[in-house]
């Protein structure tokens, strides 16, 4: 931020702002967010934010336009979402703030347009990114208490089978989980 500060003057940084803003508030659901429960990736912040921005424009995506367009029922952005899932070589800070914008994009893009156009659009991606982003989207249930986690895994998969299929293995082949 420091940075950007001077070389964009007070005017950029207030923009800058404004766009990680819109990136955290169009990330987070609206009925989570605040809870504990909203971040099962653990906090992330503005700089969180920044920082995967500019590892996702090293890899040819701008992340706050995408997720505009994602938000507003555009195919083409979500799949280019799932496709950055591969740019991760290890779980560190950008793919957990990557996992969580994952993860509310799921919940948000289901309450809006409903689970089927989103996993329409899953079903279209190679089979990596597709093991990928179910890693991503499974995660959080690793992160519940051990006594509440099988029920809670059977109730996932019962509740989106195409999501998380029977065959569906948690980090098959997926080098960062």
């Amino acid at each position: 931020m420091k940075m950007a500060r001077r070389r964009c003057g007070n005017r950029g940084l207030v923009v800058m702002s404004l766009a990680l803003s819109t990136i955290l508030a169009l990330s987070l659901p609206a009925r989570a967010q605040g809870t504990k429960d909203a971040t099962p990736f653990g906090p992330i912040g503005e700089v969180d934010v920044d920082q995967l921005m500019k590892f996702a424009r090293t890899r040819g995506f701008d992340l706050q336009p995408e997720m505009q367009r994602i938000y507003k029922k555009d195919e083409d952005a979500l799949a280019r979402l799932f496709g950055l899932s591969l740019g991760f070589k290890k779980f560190d800070k950008n793919a957990r703030t990557y996992g969580q914008i994952m993860y509310s994009c799921w919940l948000r893009f289901g309450e809006a347009y409903g689970v089927e156009l989103y996993l329409k659009v899953l079903d279209r991606q190679p089979e990596d990114v597709q093991q990928r982003v179910r890693d991503f989207l499974y995660y959080p249930l690793l992160r519940m208490p051990k006594e509440k986690r099988k029920e809670n895994q059977e109730e996932i998969r019962k509740m989106y089978p195409r999501l998380f299929p029977t065959d569906f293995q948690f980090g098959h082949n997926d080098p960062i989980f």
